[in-house]
């Protein structure tokens, strides 16, 4: 049975043709990064760098072209809200009043309603088929939009950065190669940190308002949506952050080694002096 959402405007159905779409776009960023890692990088190459490559080629496909359309449709796509025509609007008394005069209107127009909701777009019915989880997806919720802002402008474009250096710490000299992989490993480290930021600024304001938008009564909602979808933007991050970690202490570790290497060759030359 479909009814239609109030909350949303979209279809309830548990299973619907964009449902299937949603699920088989990420399908094809994801097979798409594995194909272009699979291209890019030399034979033989490391499995971490592979998977390393494979995740920011995700990150920066995701960033530009599913969440850019996101902004897109706060930025570009809306429609006109309709008023009465009757004399008398907006009546004297409304204009006085506080919640009037403090009302929040979106890039100051304050006759249009912008989101995807507006459109049949298919970018727009993916962001519409999400918003069934959560319902600030559907609008133009500030906090989100912010967010998306500095996801889709910077996150996006970093992580293509990161792909470059990891590709060039396969493929050049020993002292390129170097140099490329200790960047990639600390702007890897300031991206997943970011991404981390970024989702608990996702969430955090709704869950100190009791979680208004979010709808978890049905399976697909719950935990593929919000839980499946968001998850992974935790638990990669994470891993990277881990990764990044354990090449910083390494780097660390070689460097100390070498120091007292070379303090016990001083010693020993002392030594033999005597």
């Amino acid at each position: 049975m479909t009814t239609s959402d109030p909350l949303s405007g979209t279809s309830t159905s548990f299973i619907t043709p964009t449902t299937i779409f949603s699920l088989l776009f990420f399908l094809l960023l994801l097979t798409t990064s594995l194909l272009t890692s699979h291209h890019l990088l030399p034979h033989p190459r490391p499995r971490l760098t592979f998977l390393l490559h494979t995740w920011h080629t995700f990150e920066f496909l995701i960033h530009t072209l599913f969440e850019g359309s996101f902004l897109y449709h706060c930025f570009f796509t809306y429609t006109v809200i309709t008023q009465p025509s009757t004399s008398d609007y907006p009546h004297p008394a409304s204009l006085s009043s506080s919640a009037t005069n403090n009302q929040i209107t979106w890039l100051g127009y304050k006759n249009r309603s912008y989101g995807p909701r507006h459109s049949t777009h298919p970018s727009a019915l993916l962001w519409q088929e999400y918003s069934n989880a959560d319902t600030r997806w559907n609008t133009t919720d500030p906090t989100i939009v912010s967010v998306e802002l500095l996801t889709v402008l910077l996150a996006g474009p970093l992580a293509a950065y990161i792909c470059y250096l990891l590709q060039t710490s396969t493929h050049s000299s020993s002292t390129s190669a170097a140099l490329a992989h200790a960047k990639s490993t600390f702007l890897m480290s300031i991206l997943a940190t970011a991404e981390l930021y970024g989702g608990f600024m996702t969430f955090a304001p709704e869950w100190l308002t009791g979680s208004r938008n979010l709808r978890t009564e049905r399976a697909m909602w719950k935990w593929v949506y919000l839980a499946g979808f968001n998850g992974v933007w935790v638990l990669v991050p994470g891993w990277v952050l881990w990764v990044a970690w354990g090449e910083v202490r390494g780097s660390f570790v070689k460097a100390m080694e070498r120091e007292e290497g070379k303090k016990e060759a001083v010693e020993g030359e002392g030594k033999k002096m005597r």
